[in-house]
């Protein structure tokens, strides 16, 4: 079990201050060349939203967690949330750490910084995990499905749900479900007031399915077996779009299997990073 050290920071970056996070070996410290891992979050979320990842992952990779623009402790003094604006920050923090790659894992509307950075900078990709979201890869059915979800209200509908532990980000019909866990994701999303209302600005972004074509780079799709933002069924089928990509489905979850099943979700994402890598030694 490796003693990990916590490093933080602030950046300056087109007028936005961006705040990061970097998990290492103690012991080594600065000489801690492993490989690295982005983890970059949904909306609502920041960097703490993965403290069930950072600890379990940063036994065998670097974690770098970080704020995107108006969330956690980053800044949205410009208000402009395009993903490519995000990737340029990301691709900022990278540089000021000296990483000149790694393996970027996007939630949800991170998803769609993950496929900014890539279309930027995928000569500084190892590899790609969509997790429970589109990414900009929409299908005729992504979008349906959807604009269902934001005809019902999108994530400040009027579905009934548990007063202490509801969120439609996860699913509440799990009778053995730890409640005082749910609360503490309803918690995490109350210490800052994210832009939702600009959420449209980033959905405006796609990319095709071709686009990974003519890169070698892995990729791999999680999906909550009860999210109902992005229903699993649909993210497979996108990821059947992209040659060799593979697909995970997490039993018992919602839109945020990161959150609600931590085991299941890290072991899939361990999985996939340690193939890539062996791969890449080959």
């Amino acid at each position: 079990m490796k003693n990990l050290e916590l490093l933080s920071g602030t950046i300056s970056v087109s007028g936005e201050k961006i705040y990061w996070e970097l998990a290492r070996d103690a012991e080594v410290g600065i000489a801690d060349q492993r490989p690295v891992v982005v983890l970059s979050h949904g909306a609502g979320g920041s960097h703490a939203a993965w403290y069930q990842q950072v600890p379990e992952v940063g036994q065998r990779y670097r974690v770098l967690t970080w704020d995107s623009r108006g969330f956690g402790n980053s800044t949205n003094e410009t208000n402009q949330l395009a993903p490519t604006n995000a990737a340029r920050d990301l691709a900022a923090v990278l540089d000021h750490l000296e990483i000149s790659e790694a393996h970027l894992v996007g939630q949800s509307m991170g998803g769609w910084h993950v496929s900014a950075f890539l279309a930027l900078f995928s000569e500084r990709v190892l590899s790609v995990t969509y997790a429970d979201t589109v990414g900009g890869l929409w299908t005729d059915d992504l979008r349906e499905a959807y604009e269902d979800f934001r005809a019902g209200g999108g994530l400040q509908g009027t579905r009934e749900l548990p007063l202490i532990g509801g969120h439609l980000a996860l699913w509440a019909s799990d009778i053995d479900r730890d409640i005082a866990h749910a609360f503490l994701y309803q918690a995490l999303g109350s210490f800052h007031s994210p832009p939702l209302d600009r959420l449209g600005e980033v959905l405006e972004f796609t990319i095709d399915h071709s686009s990974f074509d003519d890169l070698d780079i892995p990729v791999l799709f999680i999906a909550g077996e009860h999210d109902q933002i992005f229903p699993p069924a649909l993210l497979h089928d996108s990821a059947n779009r992209i040659r060799g990509a593979q697909f995970v489905q997490i039993p018992n979850a919602g839109h945020s299997p990161y959150f609600e099943q931590p085991g299941a979700w890290n072991a899939a994402l361990l999985e996939f990073l340690a193939a890539t890598v062996q791969d890449s030694s080959n």
